[in-house]
């Protein structure tokens, strides 16, 4: 299966009176896009925003980010399942607006608790921030939905999300038809010296319910168990996250661009044969069931001929345990394992830097510390709403003006766990 994926470089975005895309200048027809993310049902207004790398701008209530991509040819959309039948994909010519994000900010309508709250998480332009929350490098679109009186979270949740991803197919259509792309780049598995180590990655990621969920395909996974995905399948946007404790988070924009996958693409062929992804979900309800879904991880791994497998997780606490069978289940079925993770440590890295450990991880890469604190400086504009309200260490449920100086931690970031490790941060720099 091969996935030729055509980038349009986006180096401004503007408003306008039409909605295009010229010589690497998006123009924006607002009003188009608000009529296109509005239901008329749960939705009560929508408005749109403009937020580039370098501004001192912060945005917040921040729930999924979103890359414009489009299918040119087959039967096959992007975002299969929301935007179209949920037919296989990763494979044919997809056109993409690089550089461009395009992000869902809301208030929930009704209250959110325990497990399932809403967690926020911030995005700074500038600062010291940035490199510590996905989306600080992209110009962004931001949409600002209101709910409609009397609209349940599920209903205004799953309004805002399918509003968004109809903006996201707009703004893809723009290069639809337009010559010349930045770059060309194709991604096949296979070809590679039968020598090489076989390597799989497992993707261990979060589902605890409603507000903390990932779609497979249109579908929430919670009854899943771990099933074998060709890597392409993520750069149509088979995976879409409705997970809104949004610092632990990987948002359907990284998972689009997903920095493991991409990095075993770049090395396949020259010192790894990479031969696919093994997809499971964590925090499952006891621990039966979570040694259950490491044996199964195990033996799809197995059945691909997996001789090495890189872990990565998505989230933190009950998820450790699912992560460490695992690990575990590969180990003992003779595959070695490298797993990429956030530590904890506490504020001075004196605490116990994992939740679960197992001695089978024995080759463990560090992305450094989250529970380090910080401070964001003030910024001048705020994008999303006046206030912040942290769930975390910062101060649990206290109210703060979002445009002052915060001191925080990756837990107030917005993807702060996954960002520190997709732009290099080690332990070495806590």
């Amino acid at each position: 299966m091969e996935l030729t994926l055509e980038s349009f470089e986006v180096r401004a975005v503007e408003f306008g009176t039409r909605t295009a895309f010229v010589d690497g200048v998006l123009s924006i027809d607002r009003e188009e896009i608000r009529r296109l993310a509005g239901d008329g049902r749960f939705i009560e207004d929508v408005q749109v925003e403009l937020a580039s790398p370098g501004e001192a701008t912060r945005i917040v209530h921040v729930l999924d980010a979103l890359e414009p991509r489009i299918k040119v040819d087959g039967e096959a959309v992007a975002f299969p399942g929301f935007l179209g039948p949920a037919r296989t994909v990763g494979h044919g010519v997809t056109r993409r607006l690089a550089g461009l994000a395009v992000l869902e900010s809301a208030e929930l309508p009704e209250p959110t608790g325990g497990i399932l709250e809403f967690n926020e998480g911030v995005i700074d332009m500038s600062g010291p921030g940035a490199d510590r929350c996905a989306c600080s490098t992209t110009h962004n679109v931001v949409l600002l939905f209101t709910a409609r009186r009397g609209a349940t979270n599920r209903e205004f949740e799953s309004a805002l999300r399918l509003g968004a991803l109809r903006v996201t197919r707009r703004l893809a259509e723009t290069v639809l038809d337009a010559p010349g792309p930045d770059a060309v780049e194709r991604f096949e598995l296979g070809g590679a010296d039968p020598d090489l180590p076989r390597v799989v990655y497992v993707d261990q990621v979060q589902h605890q319910g409603f507000l903390v969920q990932t779609f497979l395909y249109g579908q929430p996974i919670e009854h899943l168990v771990p099933t074998v995905l060709h890597p392409n399948e993520y750069f149509d946007g088979a995976v879409v996250s409705g997970n809104y404790r949004s610092m632990m988070k990987v948002p359907t924009w990284l998972r689009l661009n997903h920095p493991v996958i991409r990095a075993l693409y770049r090395r396949h062929a020259r010192d790894l044969n990479f031969i696919g992804v093994v997809f499971c979900r964590g925090h499952h309800g006891d621990h039966l069931l979570k040694e259950r879904n490491g044996h199964m991880v195990a033996n799809a791994a197995r059945m691909l001929g997996a001789e090495g497998a890189v872990m990565t997780l998505e989230g933190t606490g009950n998820t450790w345990v699912d992560f460490m069978q695992s690990a575990r289940a590969l180990e003992r079925a003779g595959i070695k394992t490298v797993q990429v993770v956030h530590e904890l440590g506490g504020p001075e890295g004196k605490d116990w830097p994992v939740v679960d450990y197992t001695p089978e991880a024995d080759a463990i890469v560090s992305g450094g510390g989250a529970d380090r604190r910080f401070a964001l400086p003030a910024v001048a504009r705020v994008v999303g709403g006046p206030e912040v309200v942290f769930s975390t260490a910062e101060g649990w449920g206290q109210r703060f003006s979002a445009a002052d100086s915060l001191t925080v931690s990756a837990h107030e970031m917005y993807a702060g766990f996954w960002m520190m490790q997709t732009n290099g941060f080690t332990a070495r720099d806590f």
